[in-house]
């Protein structure tokens, strides 16, 4: 269920957010995200800059599980403003929702 709603909503909603919420220096977690692409960035910045600059100064910081320390309301804010559908705002709002219980059924 999850990856048919990251095909299916999620990933076209990132894909065209609306002008007040830019992913451009987004790079994980995307469809079109991946190091790759956020290295090549980094160089091309670079490069631009050492053209009319002696040096560049670069920090790079790397947050583990930077998921686990985003405030949900935060998330939820941003969410509402993407083009997806009420019911699929709704389910991840559950899904969020500090008090909610998650269980796996398997069935054969």
């Amino acid at each position: 269920m999850e990856q048919t709603v990251v095909q299916h909503f999620l990933c076209p909603a990132f894909l065209s957010p609306p002008p007040n919420l830019s992913f451009t220096d987004q790079f994980a977690f995307r469809p079109t995200g991946s190091p790759t692409a956020a290295i090549i960035c980094l160089l091309s910045t670079v490069t631009n800059f050492l053209l009319t600059n002696p040096y560049v100064i670069v920090i790079s910081l790397d947050f583990s599980k930077a998921f686990d320390t985003v405030q949900h309301s935060t998330l939820m804010e941003k969410l509402a403003q993407l083009h997806l559908p009420d019911y699929v705002y709704n389910w991840l709002a559950d899904f969020f929702a500090a008090d909610r219980v998650q269980q796996t059924c398997l069935h054969f």
